[in-house]
């Protein structure tokens, strides 16, 4: 079954590969990937016991890092091993661990591969973020007797239909897994009827709301603002989202002189066409890269790098959270985040990603949602003029945030309890 699985991901890789060019996702640590790590890691690697974390990308690496955090506390003695799969998220955890954590990108889920990234880290405990499933590392880790734990695990609305119609298959790998901790009820039920033991799944909430971003006091007048203006932020936008944005802005910049837009595209490579778009409405496009004052009501800063968006959410007066008016499949991003800073937060309607959060914070009335652009501009406005719904809505939002905590605890006990029985 496996080698038929390598056969098949070596033929989807090969055919994949011009795809990987054309959109610029291949890099150096591809190489990585294959296995072929420098004498250096491996030979630290060699020295001390090692705990093993995945993170696909940026949200699950940032997800983890109270885990991070707990477990260096509980467990100095022992290594920390993060790998990532996405250019972003490498880039983020390299900065974000940069001295306590060892940063490598993950191993394709070849069978030689896997076998040599498992025999290297010789990891004592293997811990992935969110439901991140891959067959041949499960079975490698599983027959060297490694525990597999699933962290703040979940099954979207768009994979559990994927999911359902391959459960003969998955089923395997899941009963390879020692403990998941699953973020709901829902994703508890769905990762048994997929396959998963019942008595190996917990309800453990999601560690994202115990997000404390590390933001010093920010200066506004360093990201192009003075202070008294009103800073309206896209976060995190996709395509579609942006040309809304400049379009409100456009029709609202003359009443609202203080005000001033940001768009942070999710994908920082992204920014070229964003700062075209900026162009084709009139505006003039100042990448953050290249800032060098204080912007004028006719600019329109693009984020173009990672590892900013919270200071912006930090000053910013307005946040509008991507990926969820235009993405019809697979919408949503972190809304978290600036709740943690008391901000007014609007959003779409596609949110399928993170549909327990944005339920929790529907219910307390903790955020504006709008199904179009036309609901979109109204949610701006009404907030520009009225600086008490903004308050209002923005301390909504941080008690959500508040009284939903706890599970980075939870989940870090769970990994304790685990390593203790192995």
């Amino acid at each position: 079954m496996f080698i038929l699985f390598d056969i098949l991901f070596f033929i989807a890789f090969i055919l994949y590969f011009p795809v990987l060019i054309w959109r610029g996702k291949w890099h150096a640590g591809f190489v990585d990937r294959f296995g072929f790590l420098s004498p250096a890691i491996i030979r630290t690697l060699s020295l001390g016991e090692n705990v093993w974390l995945h993170a696909v990308s940026v949200g699950e690496a940032a997800a983890l890092d109270g885990v991070i955090a707990a477990l260096h506390q509980r467990f100095p003695e022992k290594r920390l091993v993060l790998t990532v799969s996405t250019k972003t998220g490498y880039a983020f955890a390299v900065r974000k661990y940069p001295s306590n954590v060892l940063v490598l990108w993950s191993p394709l889920d070849l069978s030689l591969t896997v076998d040599h990234f498992v025999r290297v880290i010789r990891p004592e405990i293997y811990i992935v973020a969110e439901t991140e499933l891959w067959p041949n590392l499960f079975l490698r880790l599983s027959a060297d007797q490694v525990p597999i734990v699933v962290l703040n695990g979940r099954i979207s609305d768009l994979a559990f239909p994927r999911y359902r119609r391959v459960k003969w298959f998955l089923r395997g790998m899941l009963r390879r897994v020692t403990v998941f901790g699953m973020q709901s009820r829902i994703d508890a039920e769905r990762v048994i009827e997929l396959g998963a033991d019942p008595s190996a799944v917990r309800v453990m909430g999601n560690v994202k709301f115990d997000s404390k971003p590390a933001v010093e006091a920010v200066d506004p007048r360093g990201y192009g603002f003075e202070p008294e203006q009103q800073l309206i932020l896209g976060g995190s936008t996709h395509p579609g989202e942006e040309e809304e944005l400049l379009a409100i802005y456009c029709s609202l910049k003359a009443k609202h002189p203080l005000c001033r837009l940001v768009i942070a595209p999710r994908h920082p490579e992204r920014s070229a066409e964003v700062a075209q778009r900026v162009r084709e409405a009139g505006l003039n496009p100042v990448l953050f890269s290249r800032l060098k004052g204080i912007l004028d009501a006719d600019d329109v800063l693009v984020v173009d790098s990672i590892g900013h968006l919270l200071r912006f959410y930090s000053i910013a007066a307005i946040v509008f959270v991507g990926k969820s008016l235009t993405a019809r499949r697979g919408g949503g991003q972190n809304i978290i985040e600036p709740a943690v800073f008391a901000k007014p937060i609007i959003m779409g309607t596609y949110t399928q990603n993170f549909r327990d959060i944005t339920r929790a914070f529907l219910d307390e009335h903790a955020v504006i949602q709008v199904s179009d652009g036309q609901g979109l501009k109204a949610a701006v406005q009404k907030l520009l003029e009225d600086p008490a719904l903004r308050s209002d809505l923005g301390a909504r939002a941080r008690k959500v945030v508040a009284s939903h905590q706890g599970a980075t605890e939870r989940a870090v006990d769970l990994v304790a309890d685990t390593m203790r029985s192995r």
